[in-house]
């Protein structure tokens, strides 16, 4: 093992300069979700230059490529996404973004960079590893799209076990963290109209205000994590939008909400629809307004299998050193359609300290 592992750190110290160029170029040209063609592009011909023959254009810009070692067992699927968020990034870094309110603000250039070195290392080593492995660049992770479509294709086909990482701003460089099990939410989306009826705001008694019904239908949506969901499931209903109305003195006829709800059980997840469309209908019928509520489903949670977070935390710490995992306590919320991958194959997301920068979806990070 030390004599491979001094092997891997030689090699890497020999790739760096060309891995921070190229991560320094992704972050430079960041692309929306469903739109990182000039991403998929500099990634295919990466690999190429590595000998590899990638099938490109897979449920979008997707990208796969598999490492043959030589030798059979079960294959091994390594996973970056490449997409970056609407988002102006506020920085002097000679490689921010070029592109106009586009922003690798979720570290996607990091994992796609880290991935094509990766790939590098592996395939230099290919002799020497005991499985076959394929490398899958996912588009579209952003709005929980890709993920479902690379599998749809085939991508998880004759994969055994599947791993990722994710950069984790404020734990330290050289740790990283895990956990067994649910540890990231499931994520799904709702609409909600509420139809009443408008005139002039001088005269409310003669309408039916559906911002007034609308503002009670969210301070109802919190009652069922507090007061329908058992305490020791992990619920979040958040309404994101609320629009309605044109002018200063005019009620308006209709409401629009949308949010999310995010859970860490599946059967938790599959009953709060019927939970969310009884309260909102519940509270229009009681103001007199209609309502319309409409679903779509997202990624479900990321359930880490064990054996996978055992052979990554044994790997860390021998590359790492002692005590360099971190364990969480508790499963994060936030969302991953990494989730999908796992309905195909056992697999684990693990996390890596990327030190005291800034918050993930945030202009300077």
């Amino acid at each position: 093992m030390s004599a491979i592992l001094d092997e891997v750190r030689s090699l890497i110290s020999e790739m760096e300069p060309n891995l921070r160029a190229t991560r320094h170029h992704l972050h430079s040209h960041p692309e929306l979700s469903n739109f990182e063609a000039e991403t998929a592009a500099f990634v295919a011909k990466k690999l190429r230059d590595l000998g590899l023959e990638p099938r490109v254009a897979i449920g979008g810009h997707g990208i796969t490529a598999d490492i043959d070692t030589g030798h059979g067992g079960s294959m091994l699927a390594i996973r970056a996404d490449m997409d970056a968020l609407p988002i102006e990034e506020l920085s002097e870094h000679e490689y921010r973004s070029l592109n106009p309110g586009v922003m690798h603000a979720c570290g996607h250039d990091g994992h796609t960079t880290t991935l094509l070195g990766t790939a590098e290392v592996l395939c230099r080593l290919r002799e020497k590893l005991p499985r076959p492995l394929r490398l899958i660049f996912q588009p579209a992770e952003e709005n929980v799209g890709g993920a479902k479509r690379m599998c749809d294709a085939g991508v998880m086909d004759g994969v055994c076990e599947i791993i990722a990482l994710h950069g984790k701003p404020k734990l330290s460089v050289g740790k990283v963290a895990l956990k067994v099990g649910a540890t990231m939410a499931s994520a799904d989306t709702f609409d909600i109209d509420v139809i009443g009826s408008g005139g002039h705001a001088a005269y409310p008694h003669l309408t039916v205000d559906p911002i007034v019904v609308g503002a009670r239908v969210v301070s109802a949506l919190q009652t069922i994590a507090s007061r329908e969901v058992i305490p020791s499931q992990p619920v979040v209903v958040t309404v994101t939008q609320f629009h309605a109305g044109t002018a200063y003195n005019i009620i308006p006829g209709e409401a629009h909400l949308t949010g999310t709800y995010r859970t860490l059980d599946h059967t938790v997840r599959s009953e709060m629809p019927a939970r969310i469309q009884r309260v909102a209908e519940g509270i229009c019928a009681a103001s007199g307004a209609e309502c319309r509520t409409r679903f779509m489903s997202g990624s479900g949670p990321v359930m880490n299998d064990e054996g996978v977070v055992g052979r990554i935390a044994a790997a860390s710490e021998a590359v790492l050193g002692p005590n360099s995992v971190e364990w969480m306590a508790a499963s994060d919320m936030g969302a991953e359609d990494f989730a999908m991958y796992l309905d195909y194959a056992p697999g684990a997301m693990f996390r890596l300290g990327l030190g005291d920068v800034s918050n993930l979806h945030t202009p300077t990070f």
